[in-house]
């Protein structure tokens, strides 16, 4: 079976990061709460599956919260965000190499 929590990790860093700086006004807090999520869940990713997929898994948020700005223009900030969040955490759910019963 799948281990969600990389993907879930994915989604949270980039959805809760957003909605933090949105709804406090502070950017700063928001990016803090996006780079501890995200490094968690790539810790997690890197004992899972190794280097090579921890670092594509990298590479997909980094590249959806790149696209989420333009997006945000239309389809709006949150649906925008919305996209962007779940399209990386499946693909990063695919990423994600199945666990064998130990």
């Amino acid at each position: 079976m799948k281990s969600p929590v990389p993907a879930l990790g994915a989604f949270l860093a980039l959805f809760l990061g957003f909605a933090i700086a949105d709804l406090t006004n502070l950017r700063w807090l928001g990016g803090l709460a996006l780079i501890l999520i995200a490094s968690l869940s790539g810790l997690y990713m890197f004992r899972i599956a190794g280097l090579g997929r921890t670092l594509v898994s990298v590479v997909v948020v980094v590249l959806g919260f790149a696209a989420s700005h333009p997006l945000g223009s239309v389809l709006g900030a949150y649906g925008s965000l919305l996209l962007v969040s779940l399209i990386a955490a499946v693909i990063i759910y695919l990423l994600t190499p199945r666990q064998t019963a130990a």
